[in-house]
């Protein structure tokens, strides 16, 4: 009983903390870029002319809440799990090492980048597709009240490898922390609607392949391509990257 009750804290704090975070990176950000900036940035809209309408808004918020709440009890689960022992999540970075503890985060990001690329795609079928994947797709213009707009089944999808991997690999908890919070801030970025990486971004050695908010927009207008999360190397393997994208990135620094 004690064990369920310190769990359902858990979940109700994480529920309160991903609300929070919702707040200031959702809405708060929709607020100050979406209106506050509308005019400063226009030229760095990426949909200029947008299909948006008040209903896909309140459709995100609605959905962004369920998401919330299942979110917090997904990572309160990994808490009771840690407890009981079934986790390899630790404290000490010298318990396997500094160098495992430095690697285990771009080991964390590139294979959280193929699973998304992969589950995204497997989403994408037609018989997948309008049962789970639709609800995030209502927003073909999405803005920063899309980031946690998921059907719940899409949500446990995404949220997996943060469950299931520190039951087999050791994670240092701080880098658990680290990769969400990047996870988070990219996920915002590629939801902006607006395009903020450099002009010369295409450009940059290996920076190039990291993607760039206007190429999950055109995922978001056209469906069918750029299905990668925080890179764009799995587009490019399996040829599913909209052969315009940089073209249209270039079109848009140049406004």
């Amino acid at each position: 009983m004690t064990h369920f009750a310190d769990f359902l804290q858990s979940a109700l704090r994480e529920s309160f903390f991903n609300l929070t975070l919702y707040t200031v990176f959702g809405i708060a950000v929709f607020g100050l870029v979406w209106k506050g900036l509308k005019n400063v940035w226009r030229w760095r809209r990426i949909q200029p002319k947008s299909e948006q309408r008040k209903h896909f808004f309140s459709h995100d918020i609605l959905f962004s809440f369920g998401s919330i709440l299942m979110a917090g009890f997904l990572t309160a689960l990994i808490t009771l799990l840690d407890q009981f022992g079934y986790m390899k999540l630790y404290w000490d970075i010298n318990a396997y090492g500094t160098t495992w503890g430095i690697l285990q985060l771009f080991f964390l990001l590139f294979f959280y980048d193929a699973y998304f690329y992969w589950s995204h795609r497997f989403m994408h079928h037609p018989k997948i597709y309008r049962w789970v994947h639709k609800t995030h797709h209502k927003s073909t213009d999405p803005s920063p009240l899309t980031i946690f707009a998921f059907h719940p089944f899409e949500n446990l999808i995404e949220f997996l490898p943060f469950l299931v991997l520190p039951m087999f690999i050791p994670i240092f908890w701080p880098i658990l922390f680290l990769w969400q919070t990047l996870d988070l801030i990219n996920n915002l970025l590629a939801h902006l609607g607006y395009e903020i990486y450099p002009k010369n971004w295409l450009r940059l050695p290996f920076l190039k392949y990291k993607t760039a908010s206007t190429h999950h927009n055109m995922h978001h207008e056209k469906f069918n391509g750029n299905y990668g999360l925080y890179f764009t190397f799995w587009d490019k393997w399996m040829k599913t990257e909209f052969s315009d994208y940089a073209d249209r990135f270039q079109s848009i620094e140049k406004k």
